[in-house]
């Protein structure tokens, strides 16, 4: 097994050049400045399956899991594409994260005026966002030897342990994988440690 880690400084800094949010609209000039900044962030992670989370340092160091996901199990895709296609289609939590003046209705209201035919469909995307606001590092962990049949049990134990404020799905946890759920989060828990600022 192995994990790493991503700072999300460079998107960050992307928006606080944009601070009216243009790049909201991922197929204009700026938006797709955004889309190459994402998936260049995204290119040092594998293209394997695993568990990611996002999360944050808050101001006495402590960390915080803001939300949990998997990638690369059954149909879904492997850790670098489902994070790159996070960062872009959620790409509103930065702007709220950031207080640069506009507040959650008028990301929603530029999603609306950038996508109306779609926009039943992309409002789900920005509710999710909103979510992940604040979050400032993302950090995964490849997960070999972990069957398709164990992955939900094993996210329902990961979601107890880490208790991300924005997964709102919490089925029961069951003990029967305890040593795999262990070794998950003694991977995310180094990767924590290692990036805190001292």
């Amino acid at each position: 097994m192995k994990a790493g880690r991503i700072t999300l400084d460079s998107l960050y800094e992307h928006a606080r050049s944009d601070p009216e949010g243009g790049s909201i609209r991922g197929d204009s000039p700026i938006g797709r400045k955004y889309g190459k900044k994402a998936s260049e962030l995204v290119k040092t992670i594998p293209t394997d399956h695993g568990f990611y989370i996002w999360g944050k340092y808050e101001k006495n160091g402590l960390w915080r899991t803001i939300y949990l996901g998997k990638a690369g199990y059954g149909k879904t895709t492997s850790l670098q594409a489902r994070i790159c296609e996070e960062l872009k289609d959620e790409r509103a939590f930065i702007w709220v994260g950031l207080h640069l003046g506009l507040n959650k209705e008028d990301l929603m209201g530029l999603g609306q005026h950038y996508y109306p035919e779609k926009w039943h469909q992309y409002k789900n995307n920005f509710t999710r966002a909103f979510r992940k606001s604040g979050a400032t590092h993302i950090i995964w962990a490849v997960t070999e030897g972990i069957r398709n049949s164990e992955v939900t049990k094993l996210e329902a134990d990961l979601i107890e342990t880490m208790n991300p404020v924005a997964n709102r799905q919490r089925p029961t946890p069951v003990s029967d994988l305890q040593d795999k759920t262990i070794g998950i989060i003694r991977m995310f828990k180094h990767q924590i440690h290692e990036g805190r600022v001292k």
